[in-house]
């Protein structure tokens, strides 16, 4: 992976991605708010991390940052 997130830009794309109204469009907003910032890949999260901030910078860091 060569582009890695910063804690600013997934607390960024969370707080984005909260703010849809209905949770069911919740990952297709994730989805796109990764694609608009050059991260690849499918956005498989969990619905209780698109529901709990914490839990989706969280898995954002874990997935697009990864600590070596």
């Amino acid at each position: 992976m060569s582009k890695r997130m910063s804690k600013t830009m997934a607390a960024e794309i969370a707080d984005r991605t909260l703010d849809v109204v209905n949770p069911q469009n919740r990952t297709l907003a994730l989805s796109a708010a990764l694609k608009r910032h050059g991260f690849v890949g499918s956005a498989s999260v969990s619905t209780e991390q698109l529901t709990d901030r914490k839990a989706l910078i969280d898995w954002l860091l874990a997935t697009y940052s990864p600590r070596d």
